[in-house]
Order: structure tokens, then C-alpha cells, then sequence
């Protein structure tokens, strides 16, 4: 009673359960599909918040490099009605870890110069900043975007800004306002797309741990068994967060990682199943004992019995005949032995 008090109170003692004690599976299932609910929403919670402050962490360091690049290799510049001016008379071209090659070039007017400017990106993707436009290559399937400035900014309410303007706005007070809220947007929204995840590897996967159930020939609902699986993908939840945190740092791609993320849940899955499968032969085979042992505890009671109503009956006639006897010497006018006359 104690042990289930502390299961439903600690949602780190569950994880710690789930990962190292198969054996109180059946305990936690038996608390409900609501907690077992409660748990998954948790585990979902914990790799939105490390992908939402990855993405905020990646986007600082884009931010901060976008600065330098601005402040060093940008010369001054004017946004001003829907067209950009550089002052340099020279392109700028500069390579970028997200987007490939970064070329501005606003003094071409021409299409024919347009197009030989978008065309000399040698990499996969990159982003040609022109004098009205915006061309970005290789971000989808349908090769090149185009993005007019007006459509890009007047939505924002920006009708002008120059430089100066820009830097600013990418000040320490601003960004860290715009991180809450990009943090806020993010969990919210991955905590949707996880969780949904979840639920729907737990259906597909607590099916699969039914049949298991049927075939084992182990008496178990489908509730309990869908319960069970959502402690199971625990191992496999944390290694996903782990994943996307090395992510955050590194270039680092795991092939197939979602086959294993629901081969691991299922391993434990099964691994439960049988551990319950065994603990319930186990008790079959103690209340078979039991049984065999009050059987023969009721065969000797039997047997006792019978030999005592073996002696009473053979000490019924001794018993007739000795009142037998005393009554005839009453009758006689003798008093019976051991009588003080």
C-alpha cells in the first residue's frame, strides 16, 4: 500500500520503474489509463522544451553571426518603398552553414543579369538578395522562390530601415523577448506534435502487446495492456531527447532512429508481458500446492473422524451393558460397587 502511494505521487520514480523495475509494470498499469496519460504528456513535455531551447539556441547563433555579417562585410543600406540599396558597388558573396551561399547584389536591373547572378550559387542552396527581390534555391522541391519585398516586410508594418535600424532591432533586450515567446510557441507546439506521436505508437504498439497477451494465453485488458506500453516508451523518449540535444551541438544523424526508438518500447513491452506471465504461473502453481495441501489436510480430518466414531461405536454396547448390570442389581436390593452402605 506504501509502494503504490509512491507511484502515483513521483513522476521520476515512475521513470526510474519504467526503465529499471519491469516487475512493477503491472502495478502502474493498474492505476489507470488517466495517470498512465499523465506520464505520457510529461515525457512529451521534457523533448518539446529541449527542442523548442535548441531551436532558440540555434537561432542565436545565426542571429549573432547575421550581425557580424552585417557590421563587417555589409556596407550601409536603405530599405525604402519596396526597394533595397546597398552602397557597394561590388557583390557580396559569403558562405553560410544554413543557407548555403548568401549573394546581395542590388545594382542589376536586368533579367538576363538576374538570372546569371541566381545561376552562379554554386552551392545546393543559398539566397540572392537583388534590388526588389529576394531568390532562394534549393529550400524545396520546386527549385527556385521568389519573395517580394513588400510581401515580406508591410505584413510586419516595416515600410523603411537602414542598417543601423537592423542592428538594433537584434539588440540583447529585444532578442531575449522574442526567444520567451519563440520558446513559449515552440514547446507548445512540439508538446502537440510529440504527444501525438506517442499516443499513436502507444495504440499501434499496445495492439501488437494484446495479441501478444492472447497468444501467451495471459488473462490481461486492453487497457492495462495500453497503460503498460506508455511506461514502456520511456527508454526510448529519454534517447530521443538526448538525440536532439546532440543535435543542438553537432551535425550528428542516427539512420533508422525511429525503428529503433519503437523496437526498444517494444522490448520492454514484451519483456513486461512475460515477467507478468511468469509471476502468474508462479501464484497458479503456489494456489495448485495450497489445494493438494487442504486436500490431504482433509483426507487425515476425514480419517481421524472416522476412527473416532470406530471407537465410539465399540464403546456403545460396554456402556449398555454396564447400565445394564447396575440397574439390575438395583432391582436386586444390592447396592452397587464402591457405594458406602
Amino acid at each position: 500500500m506504501e509502494e503504490n502511494k509512491i507511484l502515483k505521487k513521483g513522476f521520476f520514480k515512475k521513470v526510474w520503474y519504467s526503465i529499471f523495475k519491469l516487475e512493477k509494470y503491472g502495478e502502474m498499469a493498474a492505476e489507470g489509463v488517466p495517470r498512465a496519460l499523465v506520464y505520457t504528456i510529461k515525457l512529451s513535455l521534457i523533448v518539446a522544451l529541449i527542442t523548442a531551447l535548441g531551436a532558440v539556441f540555434q537561432t542565436n547563433k545565426l542571429v549573432n553571426k547575421g550581425k557580424e555579417f552585417l557590421e563587417t562585410q555589409v556596407g550601409e543600406f536603405t530599405y525604402k518603398e519596396g526597394i533595397l540599396n546597398v552602397e557597394k558597388e561590388e557583390p557580396i558573396i559569403a558562405p553560410s552553414s544554413q543557407f548555403g551561399q548568401i549573394i546581395i547584389n542590388t545594382k542589376i536591373e536586368s533579367d538576363e543579369e538576374i538570372d546569371e547572378v541566381v545561376n552562379s550559387i554554386e552551392t545546393s542552396r543559398g539566397i540572392v538578395f537583388l534590388k526588389d527581390r529576394a531568390v532562394a534555391k534549393g529550400f524545396t522541391s520546386k527549385g527556385f522562390l521568389v519573395y517580394k519585398y513588400p510581401d515580406i516586410l508591410n505584413g510586419s508594418g516595416i515600410q523603411e530601415l537602414n542598417k543601423e535600424d537592423v542592428i538594433n532591432f537584434f539588440s540583447r533586450d529585444n532578442l531575449w523577448k522574442i526567444y520567451l515567446a519563440v520558446v513559449i510557441a515552440l514547446t507548445l507546439f512540439m508538446l502537440l506534435n510529440y504527444m501525438l506521436q506517442l499516443l499513436w505508437y502507444n495504440v499501434v504498439l499496445s495492439l501488437f502487446g494484446f495479441i501478444v497477451t492472447y497468444f501467451s494465453r495471459i488473462k490481461i485488458r486492453y487497457a492495462a495492456v495500453f497503460n503498460m506500453t506508455c511506461y514502456a516508451f520511456t527508454l526510448s523518449t529519454i534517447l530521443q531527447a538526448i538525440y536532439v540535444l546532440i543535435n543542438i551541438f553537432f551535425n550528428f544523424e542516427i539512420k533508422y532512429f525511429q525503428v529503433m526508438y519503437v523496437a526498444v518500447s517494444a522490448i520492454y513491452l514484451i519483456a513486461a508481458i512475460f515477467l507478468i506471465r511468469a509471476e502468474f504461473l508462479k501464484q497458479k502453481i503456489e494456489a495448485s500446492q495450497l489445494v493438494e495441501i487442504k486436500k490431504t489436510e482433509n483426507k487425515e480430518n476425514q480419517e481421524n473422524n472416522e476412527e473416532n466414531n470406530k471407537e465410539k461405536k465399540q464403546e456403545e454396547p460396554e456402556k449398555k451393558e454396564r447400565t445394564k448390570d447396575k440397574n439390575k442389581e438395583k432391582d436386586d436390593g444390592a447396592e452397587p460397587d464402591g457405594s458406602q452402605a
